[in-house]
């Protein structure tokens, strides 16, 4: 049977004999697969041409082990297994036993769990993009995609060439090469390659790197900044100049100067002149100069053009002492002249140099009366009305002096009672003179106010700015309204309450140090009502209110409270004091009050946010001294903004719905406080 099937062959024969590759990428070497082989593999279910290595690869693959590689992450201290079959992979490509970039398992985890993103085109004005794979990403290590060109530029860039262009710089021939690159930037500006730049060429860019920009001071009188002179406006001069001669720097304002040169504009103000209704002209020039001198955002005091003809058409004069004896005079000058004159009053009576320094030197002296031996007090103005010989020196006290006068003469028919009236004395020389804001008495205090504070059983003087003030009808001022709110709660009590109202606009806490002997001290107050500061903000610059300037302008108000608070040791034991807060004000961009303040739009938000500043700073300052205070802005918008603007009579002054609710607060924290008993313990 089997010599019958002999010539039939093996089943092998059917499958030919073949030559494969090697399995081993980059292995160049072939596999023999005879027609049995094939069979064999097919009947177990593999393929008829399997996938092997060859000899040379084998040989090599037994010798092989498997290594532990860095991680290519920048910073990953972590290893991932390079086997040996990825070895033997990498030496038939060729690189020998160096292994490829590849990454630990957390890396590989992170690559997966990753996504690929859109990165922007590097080019300046193309919005295509190009992707950065999830495996770049984390090779980066950084986290920061590179800078590359998508696909649309890069193919843009092929058909660009480099061309030679003339230097920008005046009076130079040379050129410069505009590459395609550049020419690709230019593109995507949406610019023509018709219009190319303007740019240096080779000679001019070395001398341009030879330069530095330097830091030249403002050409504005008094101003500290400074303005950039360029480099390349240094080369554009050098260029210019004739060979042997030095280029001539340029004088500029610095750029706050010119912004706001550029921004200001003339105007029209009202002259310093009370009696006056003329105004002068206070020009940009002007505006940047006395911006240099200070941060006040307000004209300075100024005389108009008729006043200052007047003035000059006077002369100094020499008026007599109004001491009695005194044969010198006091020098009467053209400004008071003037000042005098425009309010219809006549030359005032003061005091020579001589007294002055005379009274300023001396002091009272404690003498002892001749008869009794009771020490008596020999005031200053006595001393020297005794040096002019108008009177003698005094030797015996008051008591002595009324006993001797009883003898002389006969004692009257009925003795007259006693009027218990407080005498109110204002000082005529200060600090004061020395500011013409503040120089002339409050505009609500007068001789009758002075006079009805003398017959006063309480004095109460509202010390502080134009929200104390409140106009020029004293009849609709808070001060006044409160009076006569105390009048009818507190009169039966104590008697007749008088409220002196010593607001001056614009005057700030500063100044009101400077004036306090004058518009406080004299009248010895029970309570006193203080507040400057819408004032002391409103003085601000707006474009000087920025964040590194708004610390140091607060500490200098907070100064200047610490000096108002140390004045008023000088006042009676009995004097208590309160403070107050305005209502919320709403300043005007470029300062321009328009009718619309409250829907225009146009507040400015860097002054009011200074002025909510100095608040906060007077809250924290009143309640770490325990010092009363009447918060004004948090009352009026206790009901919202809606019900505090209809408190408003305009962007900072209460109406007269708002100077009563304020009258009303005042009322009720000097109840709450007690802030009258300072009559009781007088």
């Amino acid at each position: 049977m089997g010599n019958r099937f002999d010539n039939f062959g093996s089943l092998g024969d059917l499958f030919p004999e073949t030559e494969i590759k090697c399995r081993i990428r980059g292995c160049r070497n072939t596999i023999h697969i005879s027609g049995d082989e094939a069979m064999h593999n097919l009947a177990k279910g593999n393929s008829s041409r399997p996938d092997k290595m060859c000899e040379e690869c084998y040989q090599l693959f037994l010798t092989l082990q498997d290594k532990e590689v860095p991680c290519s992450k920048p910073g990953c201290t972590a290893t991932w297994t390079w086997n040996r079959f990825q070895q033997l992979e990498n030496a038939a490509s060729g690189h020998a036993d160096t292994p490829p970039r590849g990454f630990c398992a957390a890396c590989r985890e992170e690559i997966r769990e990753g996504s690929d993103l859109e990165q922007p085109c590097r080019m300046r004005g193309c919005k295509n993009t190009w992707v950065w794979s999830r495996r770049m990403q984390v090779q980066s290590g950084n986290g920061k995609p590179p800078r590359r060109l998508c696909e649309e530029c890069f193919q843009t860039l092929k058909k660009l060439e480099d061309r030679e262009l003339p230097c920008r710089v005046r009076a130079c021939n040379n050129t410069f090469v505009w590459n395609k690159y550049l020419q690709l930037e230019h593109l995507h500006e949406g610019k023509s390659l018709d219009n190319p730049p303007r740019r240096m060429c080779e000679g001019c860019l070395n001398k341009f790197q030879g330069l530095s920009n330097s830091t030249e001071p403002c050409k504005v009188h008094g101003c500290k900044g400074t303005w950039v002179y360029s480099a390349y406006e240094q080369l554009e001069n050098l260029i210019s100049c004739k060979e042997g001669e030095s280029p001539e720097k340029p004088s500029r304002m610095c750029k706050e100067c010119f912004d706001f040169f550029n921004a200001a504009k003339d105007q029209e103000v009202t002259c310093k002149n009370r009696g006056c209704d003329k105004t002068w002209l206070w020009t940009r020039s002007m505006q940047l100069g006395f911006r240099q001198k200070g941060d006040i955002n307000h004209p300075p005091s100024r005389m108009c053009d008729d006043c200052m003809s007047r003035l000059k058409s006077l002369s100094e004069t020499e008026e007599p002492c109004q001491i009695q004896g005194c044969k010198g005079t006091w020098t009467y000058r053209p400004e008071d002249q003037l000042h005098d004159q425009l309010l219809g009053r006549k030359a005032p009576q003061k005091t020579c140099k001589a007294c002055q320094e005379f009274l300023g030197s001396h002091e009272a002296l404690e003498i002892a009366c001749e008869r009794c031996g009771k020490v008596f007090s020999w005031s200053s103005q006595e001393q020297l009305l005794c040096s002019l010989g108008v009177f003698g020196k005094p030797e015996l006290c008051a008591d002595c002096v009324q006993k001797e006068m009883a003898v002389i003469r006969p004692p009257a028919a009925k003795p007259t009672p006693k009027v218990d009236k407080y005498t109110i004395r204002i000082p005529q020389g200060g600090t004061w003179n020395e500011d013409p804001l503040i120089r002339e008495w409050p505009p609500h205090m007068s001789r009758e106010s002075i006079s009805r504070m003398e017959e006063a059983a309480i004095r109460i003087v509202c010390f502080g700015d134009e929200m104390t003030s409140c106009g020029s009808d004293l009849s609709k001022s808070w001060p006044a309204l409160l009076e006569k709110r105390l009048q009818e709660r507190y009169g039966q009590e104590y008697g007749k309450i008088g409220v002196l109202n010593a607001g001056i606009s614009g005057c700030t806490t500063r100044l009101g140090c400077r004036r306090f002997a004058r518009d406080v001290l004299p009248f010895e107050p029970h309570l006193l009502i203080v507040s400057f500061a819408f004032s002391d903000t409103r003085m601000q610059h707006p474009e000087s209110l920025k964040k590194e300037n708004m610390a140091e302008r607060l500490e200098r108000l907070s100064a200047d409270f610490d000096q108002m608070r140390a004045l008023f040791g000088q006042l009676p034991a009995y004097c208590r004091s309160l403070f107050w807060l305005p209502n919320p004000v709403f300043p005007q961009q470029d300062g321009i009050q328009m009718p619309d303040w409250r829907e225009n739009g146009r507040i400015d938000e860097n002054v009011r946010g200074f002025f909510e500043a100095h608040l906060r700073q007077v809250r924290l300052k009143c309640r770490n001294e325990s010092i009363p205070l009447l918060d004004g802005r948090a009352l009026f918008e206790i009901g919202g903004m809606h019900s505090a603007l209809r408190w408003m009579e305009n962007w900072f002054q209460p109406n007269e719905i708002g100077l009563n609710n304020f009258v009303g607060w005042f009322e009720n924290m000097i109840q709450s406080e007690n802030l009258l008993q300072g009559a009781q313990e007088e």
